[in-house]
């Protein structure tokens, strides 16, 4: 209620002289079903569009607008509205944009965020604020564990672990034995390398080196001579954004992949950087909960419709975004209510088990975080255009929280 009244500009003075009109034959008690029929549901969408994160913060925009304008902007017979607010890939900056959106803007629910660094601000707000928010992004593990649980936020992205636990297995499974291990040498980096070595370890592989390089580093030379010294069969590598487009180039411009086969992480060689990496990404492995060429008759419909919607190759960020979007448009259908109320809406999330463009999702109530597919891909030629596709998938793939 009064989310409404802000919407109109109406005070709680001119509320009340509406009630005093009852006295003039005026029912006040039909007031406020006029204004629940008619107010829009708002989401709060926060996101990275300026800095080093801009064009994933766009990517998520993209697929969020296509997913509900395919709903018509609609849910429930009321009107969707959307408030965008630029984080800057900055917690302090993130939090201070969600304050505006929860508590000026008055929106319904937060969905967004790309940053891990502005994931752990905003779940903490988020329980805080009693306000339900749907990360599309931030993917470190720490921010959805079971010690950390509150039914305020949920992931419908996915967590580094998730990503990067069933490589190991089936790269085992392939008969790989000596893996050099390497990505950027922070949190995530190492996250991805950890998940991965706890599965591949189990076929009995064995570690022949580690190196982890500075985040942004431009000349991986050094790195590369100590991989090829160390002569192993497999590198697993953790890189993404411009790190991964640098790394793949040099790893094959060195002559490696000859004799060396590479995988890692699925922003190593994803949508988004082939442009820039050109064939030398071509025959890496990597895994994702998603891949362009991913043969279901919903993925294929998405990527129709984005590249003629934008003109653009979709990636995984705006997936990212219409999945989440899917996600909250579900919830919000399962309400049937004048207002939201933060806590049904919640429920109405954990309880969610629909099919997406990427497969299966479901949610784990120990975490909030969810439950998905993971695909193994290579980075192959397709119709002149490089791509991934799907070799194996991985269903169900839960995050232990632990």
């Amino acid at each position: 209620m009064v989310n409404d009244l802000k919407r109109y500009g109406m005070t709680r003075r001119m509320l009340l002289a509406s009630g005093a009109a009852a006295g003039l034959g005026v029912s006040p008690v039909l007031f406020r079903p006029a204004i629940a029929q008619t107010y829009p549901l708002r989401l709060g969408v926060l996101v990275p569009l300026s800095g080093v994160y801009a064009s994933l913060g766009a990517n998520q925009v993209n697929g969020i607008k296509m997913f509900l304008d395919e709903q018509s902007m609609v849910v429930n017979g009321r009107p969707i509205e959307l408030v965008i607010e630029d984080d800057e890939a900055k917690p302090q900056e993130g939090l201070r944009k969600a304050r505006k959106l929860v508590e000026q803007d008055g929106v319904d629910v937060l969905i967004g965020v790309v940053s891990s660094a502005v994931g752990y601000a905003l779940k903490e707000y988020a329980s805080r604020a009693r306000r339900v928010w749907v990360t599309t992004g931030a993917a470190a593990d720490g921010i959805f564990k079971k010690a950390n649980n509150t039914p305020y936020a949920y992931r419908a992205s996915l967590s580094v672990w998730q990503a990067n636990q069933p490589m190991g297995t089936w790269l085992g499974g392939k008969g790989y034995k000596r893996v050099f291990l390497t990505g950027p040498d922070y949190a995530m980096g190492r996250e991805a390398i950890s998940a991965f070595e706890q599965t591949f370890k189990v076929a009995g592989a064995e570690n022949v080196g580690e190196i982890y390089a500075p985040l942004g580093n431009s000349d991986f030379a050094p790195f590369l001579a100590q991989i090829k010294l160390a002569t192993p069969d497999l590198v697993y590598a953790s890189y993404a954004g411009s790190d991964a487009v640098r790394f793949v180039q040099q790893f094959a411009s060195f002559g490696l992949g000859k004799s060396i086969k590479l995988a890692g992480y699925g922003y190593l060689a994803e949508e988004d950087t082939f442009p820039a990496q050109g064939d030398s990404a071509l025959g890496v492995y990597s895994s994702l909960n998603w891949a362009y060429g991913l043969d279901t008759p919903g993925n294929r419909a998405f990527v129709a419709n984005y590249r003629q919607r934008y003109n653009a190759i979709p990636t995984v960020d705006s997936v990212a975004g219409y999945v989440g979007a899917q996600v909250v448009w579900t919830a919000l259908s399962a309400l049937n209510a004048d207002s939201v109320d933060q806590d049904m809406l919640s429920k109405a999330i954990l309880e969610t088990k629909i099919d997406t463009i990427r497969g299966p999702l479901s949610f784990d109530p120990d975490t909030r975080n969810v439950v998905q597919n993971i695909y193994i891909r290579e980075a192959t030629k397709d119709g002149g255009e490089l791509h991934n596709q799907v070799l194996a998938t991985y269903t169900d793939v839960r995050d232990p929280g632990t």
